[in-house]
């Protein structure tokens, strides 16, 4: 790696969107930058080559530049905000500045999430009764798997503050998948109907990977967890959801009612406050220990975003069983 590979780094981009005349948009966690159809073509071969051992040579053969050029247009990148300087990144935070970095990013990772084509198909009327409530089997597996989960990462707190914090998470939280069940129960199904059922392979990986975040690192897991308490926050986000579903798909409103107030308490637990409580017990942050906290929070909106996808891929195909029921020799 070339000492001018190593002063810089690509920022993530969210979503690259075509506009007039061949240009892009890049949207980023706090800005939107648009480039011509060339510049995007040099940006992606850039921002490839700065992580790898392949030379400068190799990269200017690549965009058709001039080696005495390319330290200008890597200086012009960081200034649209697509590069950053890596000296420029702190060699530690503290707890209270790395969640306001949580904060600057937490809008771009749920609209990630939740940019799945499911969401647009439910919102639109093309969707169905049947994948709604799919969909909200696999919450109830999730919520029940939490009990697999949360006690783990109380385990794997060392400092007794936030080991105490996690604690309190846990026993607000271990029994909410009975929320999920009254919501199904209206709508036809019977309790044992549920609870023997088999989550899809989607659900179980979810809930494995917050496993693997709570043995990996407490903060790890804390961020996780923020991801999706920052879902409840607002109620305007997901009111429009259930509304729907009640207005297109028929969903009775008695089955909507025991999510809503699961939400309900959430806010008032204050769980969304949970990740900065945790973070006020941490006094320093390195800059490695903080890429790797980070990365999980985002592996997790992937992983909600392919669980989406396997809900929508088995409940959309009318031979699957709704439930999904265990393994039968006898039957399979």
């Amino acid at each position: 790696m070339t000492s001018l590979q190593s002063q810089y780094r690509a920022r993530r981009v969210y979503e690259v969107t075509p506009v007039a005349s061949g240009a892009v948009a890049l949207r980023l966690s706090d800005q939107v930058v648009e480039l011509g159809k060339k510049e995007y073509d040099w940006f992606t071969k850039a921002a490839a080559w700065l992580p790898s051992v392949r030379g400068v040579a190799d990269l200017c053969r690549e965009l058709e530049m001039d080696e005495a050029k390319l330290p200008r247009f890597l200086t012009a990148l960081e200034k649209t905000g697509l590069l950053y300087r890596t000296d420029k990144v702190p060699e530690s935070v503290t707890g209270i500045e790395f969640h306001a970095r949580f904060n600057a990013v937490l809008n771009s990772w749920l609209t990630e999430a939740f940019a799945h084509p499911f969401w647009d198909r439910m919102m639109s009327g093309r969707g169905s009764k049947r994948l709604f409530t799919g969909w909200l089997i696999e919450l109830y597996h999730y919520t029940k798997n939490a009990n697999r989960h949360m006690p783990l990462s109380c385990a794997s707190a060392h400092e007794k503050q936030i080991k105490l914090l996690r604690a309190k998470h846990y026993a607000e939280e271990w029994n909410h998948y009975h929320y999920f069940m009254k919501a199904l129960k209206a709508l036809g199904f019977t309790e044992p109907q549920i609870a023997d059922s088999v989550p899809l392979p989607m659900s179980l990986a979810l809930s494995n990977f917050m496993r693997q975040a709570a043995r990996q690192d407490i903060l790890a897991y804390s961020i996780c967890s923020a991801v999706l308490e920052g879902t409840t926050v607002d109620r305007r986000t997901y009111n429009p959801y259930y509304e729907k579903a009640v207005e297109i798909y028929g969903v009775p409103k008695e089955a909507v009612a025991p999510i809503y107030a699961h939400l309900d308490l959430d806010i008032q637990y204050q769980h969304s406050d949970l990740f900065l409580d945790i973070l006020k017990h941490v006094d320093t942050i390195s800059a490695e220990r903080a890429s790797v906290i980070l990365d999980y929070g985002h592996q997790l909106v992937e992983h909600i975003w392919m669980w989406t996808e396997n809900i929508e891929k088995y409940y959309d195909k009318e031979s699957n069983p709704v439930p999904r029921r265990p393994f039968n020799l006898n039957l399979d």
